[in-house]
């Protein structure tokens, strides 16, 4: 069981109207999808605390000439 404020609770009523689908479903699906992308975004920010841990990091002139020299075809 979730609470939810009047819109959402008016937009998911519209939304499981217009597609014919349950409630539970609907809010079963957004919910794996943010715990799904939430599990990627973690994933990503530890590895990237372990790379600079490790040193594996570039100055931001060196990211930006990159970048330059990429932008340019190079």
């Amino acid at each position: 069981t979730i609470s939810l404020d009047a819109a959402t609770e008016a937009a998911l009523d519209e939304i499981a109207a217009t597609t014919k689908r349950a409630k539970a479903d609907i809010a079963a699906e957004v919910l794996a999808t943010f715990v799904r992308d939430e599990v990627e975004t973690i994933a990503a920010i530890k590895r990237g605390v372990a790379d600079v841990a490790a040193g594996r990091t570039v100055s931001h002139e060196d990211a930006m000439a990159r970048l330059r020299k990429t932008a340019r075809g190079g």
